[in-house]
This record gives C-alpha cells, sequence and structure tokens, in this order.
C-alpha cells in the first residue's frame, strides 16, 4: 500500500494545477484552493523531522496527527489569507531537553521546570489507579501561519498516550483525567510560547490540540483528536473532540459504520475477479463524533497491459456507486505492481467522480 503521505501529494496533483498534472475543472480547482493551505516558499525543512521519526515509527500515525491539526486550524486560520510553515520555534533543542535547562517533552524536575510530562515522584491519578513516572506526552508537532511574512497564527499538536505502564500494569487513562492534564498542559505550553519567543506576541491566537494515540494492538483504530484548547489574546476556550482513525476492512469500521462497511464489501467484490490475479482494496477511514467523513481506499492490482489496468480503473470509478453516504470525501487511488495509475475523488456533497489518470 503506497503511503499515506503520497496518497495527500497525490490528492494536491488532482486539486491544483502542477507541473505534468491536468486538472479536470479548474472552476472546482479554485474553489477548493481555499480548503487547503498552502506552504510558505521556499520552502525550510525542520531538525523535528528526525525527532518526529525517532518518537513514532507508523508514518501513517505522523501524517494524520499533522494533517488532522491542518484541519482543525482551518476554523481558526483560513487557508486561502495565509501559509504555512513548520516548527518555526519548537526546535529539536526545545523539545529534546539537549540543553539540560528546557525540554518541552521531558518530565518536570527542578532542571527542567518547562518539562510537560508529571514529575517521576508525584502522583497521577490515571483515574483507574495511581502512577508514578508516567509519560504521557509523547510529542509536540508545530505548524506556524504566515499573512505577508508576518506571524498571523500558530497551531500545536499534543501527541499523548492512552495508557501508562506502572509496575508491569497498563493503566489506561480515563477522558476525565485526560482533559484535566490537557487543559493544565495546553495552558503552561501557551505561556511558555509567548514567554519565550518574542515574535509570537498576545495578538498572535495559539491553537492546541491533543490526538490520543491506540495502544490497543488489537484494534484496528489508530488514534485520533480529543481536546482543542484556542487562545485568542487575554480570552481561551476548551471543547472535546471526538476523532478516529480506523483501518479498512477492520472490525473498528464494521462496528463504527455496519452500513458503510457492507459498501465496500460490494465495493471490492466489483473489483476482486476483473483480472486473472487477485486485485486487493483496503484503506482508512476517518470518524468524528462516531460519523464517517472521510474514505481513503487503496486498490493494488497486477494487470499485465495498458486494457487491463483501465478496466480496473474503470470498475473502481463505476464503483463509488455503492457508497450511499454524500457528506463523505471519498479518495481513491489505484496502484498496479507498485505504480500509481489512477486518483479517484468524490467529493462531499457530490454524486460525481472525479478522475486522474496516468497512462
Amino acid at each position: 500500500m503506497i503511503k499515506k503521505i503520497e496518497r495527500i501529494l497525490l490528492a494536491s496533483c488532482l486539486l491544483f494545477s502542477l507541473s505534468g498534472c491536468t486538472v479536470l475543472n479548474p472552476k472546482d480547482s479554485q474553489d477548493r484552493s481555499a480548503m487547503t493551505y498552502q506552504a510558505a516558499t521556499p520552502f525550510v525543512s525542520s531538525d523535528t523531522r528526525v525527532k518526529h521519526v525517532s518518537l513514532i515509527s507508523d508514518a501513517d500515525v505522523r501524517t494524520e496527527v499533522e494533517s488532522g491539526l491542518m484541519d482543525l486550524a482551518k476554523e481558526h486560520f483560513p487557508p486561502n489569507s495565509v501559509t504555512y510553515r513548520v516548527h518555526s520555534f519548537l526546535n529539536y533543542d526545545e523539545l529534546d531537553a539537549t540543553d539540560g535547562s528546557r525540554g518541552l517533552l521531558g518530565t518536570l524536575r527542578d532542571g527542567n521546570p518547562n518539562g510537560l510530562n508529571p514529575n517521576s515522584n508525584e502522583d497521577f491519578d490515571t483515574g483507574n489507579g495511581i502512577v508514578k513516572g508516567g509519560v504521557i506526552l509523547v510529542d509536540i508537532y508545530e505548524l506556524d501561519f504566515y499573512k505577508d511574512d508576518q506571524l498571523d497564527g500558530i497551531a500545536l499538536s499534543l501527541v499523548v498516550n492512552d495508557k501508562i505502564v506502572y509496575n508491569n500494569q497498563d493503566y489506561e487513562i480515563t477522558p476525565e483525567k485526560m482533559q484535566a492534564y490537557l487543559e493544565v498542559t495546553s495552558n503552561k505550553l501557551a505561556t511558555y510560547m509567548k514567554e519565550r519567543f518574542n515574535e509570537i506576541t498576545n495578538r498572535v491566537p495559539i491553537l492546541i490540540a491533543a490526538y490520543e494515540l491506540n495502544s490497543d494492538a488489537m484494534s484496528s483504530s489508530k488514534g485520533g483528536y480529543v481536546y482543542e484548547g484556542y487562545y485568542n489574546g487575554n480570552s481561551s476556550s476548551f471543547k472535546a473532540l471526538s476523532q478516529e482513525h480506523v483501518i479498512v476492512p477492520g472490525s473498528s469500521f464494521s462496528e463504527l459504520d455496519p452500513n458503510m462497511a457492507s459498501e465496500f464489501n460490494a465495493y471490492k467484490a466489483d473489483l476482486l475477479n476483473i483480472l486473472p490475479d487477485a486485485t486487493f482494496v483496503s484503506g482508512e477511514a476517518k470518524f468524528e463524533s462516531g460519523k464517517c467523513t472521510k474514505l481513503d481506499l487503496t486498490i493494488t492490482s497486477h494487470g499485465k497491459s495498458v486494457g487491463e489496468i483501465l478496466a480496473v480503473i474503470q470498475a473502481a470509478k463505476e464503483g463509488m456507486k455503492h457508497f450511499s453516504p454524500i457528506d463523505v470525501q471519498y479518495d481513491v487511488e489505484v496502484i498496479n505492481d507498485g505504480r500509481v495509475y489512477a486518483l479517484l475523488r468524490r467529493s462531499k456533497g457530490q454524486d460525481s467522480v472525479e478522475e486522474m489518470t496516468w497512462i
């Protein structure tokens, strides 16, 4: 299966007129450009990229964290009026405590007063028992939004564990205890950003959201955003979120939306026997408050000719009629022997399917 980050790059090719790509409907592309953030150029990467990979090995989860943060940020920082940069402030040292005096991902202690994980000597109530020395905060992602080269807002993601291992026993953190920790931690982080960096004045809004990992190895869910805090001037607001990313097909997908799972099975059946070699369909679904809002599917085939590949693409496009909900975005990619040949999209509220084909 193609990595999810590659799917996002391909989706951008569908929406925008990039080199080598043709958009089917220029007007739709122009309208949708307001829905996607553009990177400030020239793009400057951050040394935190190494830190992120070392802390979370699953590339799909890392992608979900950052793309999900972008989705949440759209409510506060309109994509058609700002460009983004990554980690302009929280570099590797800021997260890693390399110099011994800082280290946001470290534990709170005399030598690290800015640590956002609980002090190893303090009791932490998980709601299912008291523990010490638990690591809750795993990583922090940062997006910085600029308008005419002036900082206009910041979005931060706190990636947190859903449980703590203490004395060889798992203690799951209840939603109430997690939210209490996140509110305190978000307040501390927002204050730190304003006090540490001169560019972040009180006029710069800060969005802090929390992505909770799913540590259950038997679950087809990888986690999702559970909390959001927004700091604007001297005011702040908080709200609980309910997001979940689940593997398709999978038990979690079937439990969350039995009807869509049945429609997926019908879609998969249409593709199964087109070619003598088996064609596979898999993917991921995004649920918000128990409702599917996005379905990403990957079709893997082994066609031996252009005619066979085109037949698979045609079936993939026609088969999307099986999916009845119109308030879901459907993205489908067709891969044949490791190469991407087509990208299909059925946008929310639409019955028609857009198609990009590389043949």
